[in-house]
Parts: structure tokens; C-alpha cells; sequence
């Protein structure tokens, strides 16, 4: 007599991280545009059916690469940009800037997913500005202002210039997804710096 197949318990964390896996391997062969639901959930042990308890649409997939990526993201500069770097200052914006386009690096089809996206979905698009760009920017200006008042910056407008720094790494980051031959992100990370730097401390 055969034993049934065991079937697999899942929490609904699991089964989520399983579906925002399976997407992962399944653009490996095709592009997010062209994603379906059947070629993701081939990659599991679900049902087809077991997609639409957790997302409404293959572009809500973004968003759970968006959670991923946010935690990459932050965990090299967060630390730095809420006040607990070194005294060199100017040597810390190479290290977190270098570090954090680095880890970015191996969530590159994550990224490229959430770009595209974000061009079609108004909800990926203001989670993305929301989570990641707009608090971005508030962590930067605040930062910029502590630099002016430990006498480091003559920064006059910290909101805007943080705002500036934050839509050119940005735009360097997914200028370089979509690039054929892309760059290598520590090439990047040190430009970024380097622009950080003049704009924040001066020449």
C-alpha cells in the first residue's frame, strides 16, 4: 500500500518568501514583463491557486522584492547616515556609499523587476518612492544638517541637496541595471562618493 505524499506545511511567511523565490528563478528565462503566474508557481510546490492569497497581480510580486532590497540597501549606510560614523568623515561616505552599491549587486533581477514595475504599477511606484527614495532623502537632509552643525558642511539647503544626492544614486543604480555591460558597482559606489563629498563638504 503506498503512503501518501506528506503534504507541506507552510506559515504564510514561508509560503510567500517560497512564491517571491520561485520569481526569482523563473526570470532567470524570461523577462518581469512577460511573467505569468503559471511560470512562477512552476517553481514551487503550490497550486496555481495558492498565488492569489498573497498577491493580486505578477506586478505586487515587485513589492515583495521590495522589502529584500530595502533591507540590502540600508544595512551598509544606516548606521552612517543616523550619525555613528568615524572622525573621517569624507573616508566614511567611500566606505558606506561603496559598500551599499555593492550589495546591491546580487539582487540585480530583484532590481530590474522592481524597475519595470514601478513604470506600470502606481502602487509598486509609491511604495518604492515611499519606502526607499522619499526616507532616503529625509535620512540624508538630516544627516547633511548634523555635518553643518558639527562645522564639517556649509550645506545651505540640506533638504534639497539631499534630495539631489538621492535621485542621482538612483538614477546611477538603475542606469547600470538596464546597461548591457554593466559597471562595477564599487566604480560606482567611489563616483557617487565623490560627488557626496563636494557637495556636502566642499572641494
Amino acid at each position: 500500500m503506498n503512503a501518501k505524499p506528506q503534504r507541506i506545511r507552510r506559515t504564510p511567511e514561508m509560503a510567500r518568501d517560497e512564491i517571491i523565490d520561485a520569481t526569482e528563478k523563473a526570470l532567470a528565462d524570461v523577462e518581469f514583463g512577460a511573467l505569468t503566474v503559471d511560470a512562477v508557481m512552476r517553481h514551487t510546490g503550490m497550486t496555481r491557486s495558492s498565488f492569489y492569497h498573497y498577491f493580486k497581480s505578477v506586478d505586487e510580486l515587485a513589492l515583495g522584492f521590495l522589502d529584500r532590497l530595502e533591507q540590502a540597501i540600508r544595512e551598509p549606510v544606516d548606521a552612517w547616515l543616523n550619525g555613528r560614523g568615524s572622525d573621517d568623515y569624507q573616508a566614511d561616505t567611500h566606505t558606506h556609499l561603496t559598500a551599499m552599491f555593492i550589495s546591491m549587486e546580487p539582487h540585480r533581477t530583484a532590481m530590474l523587476a522592481l524597475v519595470r514595475a514601478s513604470n506600470n504599477n502606481a502602487q509598486v511606484y509609491d511604495a518604492w518612492r515611499a519606502r526607499v527614495i522619499d526616507d532616503f532623502i529625509t535620512l540624508t537632509a538630516r544627516f547633511i544638517r548634523q555635518q553643518v552643525m558639527l562645522g564639517r558642511s556649509q550645506v545651505a539647503d540640506p533638504d534639497r541637496t539631499a534630495r539631489a544626492l538621492i535621485l542621482m544614486n538612483n538614477a546611477l543604480s538603475n542606469d547600470n541595471l538596464l546597461r548591457e555591460k554593466p559597471d562595477d558597482p564599487a566604480a560606482i559606489g567611489k563616483t557617487s562618493a565623490d560627488i557626496w563629498n563636494a557637495a556636502i563638504y566642499g572641494a
